[in-house]
């Protein structure tokens, strides 16, 4: 599985970055953009890999 963080000054900043990367990949968005303790903001997508096996194991 492919694990994607974006990061943004603003909130906007935040969801744009992840807009992007939604539509430039196949992923799934696995957290909305959050404020984090230092104050910046991210956003977190995942992607399971295609064949559904991550070196020999099966992808759950």
């Amino acid at each position: 599985m492919a694990r994607y963080t974006v990061h943004g000054r603003t909130q906007q900043e935040c969801q744009q970055a992840l807009d992007d990367l939604l539509a430039a990949l196949p992923v799934t968005m696995a957290l909305r953009p959050t404020r984090s303790p230092t104050g910046a903001w991210i956003a977190r997508a995942t992607r399971k890999a295609p064949d559904q096996t991550v070196r020999g194991l099966a992808v759950r």
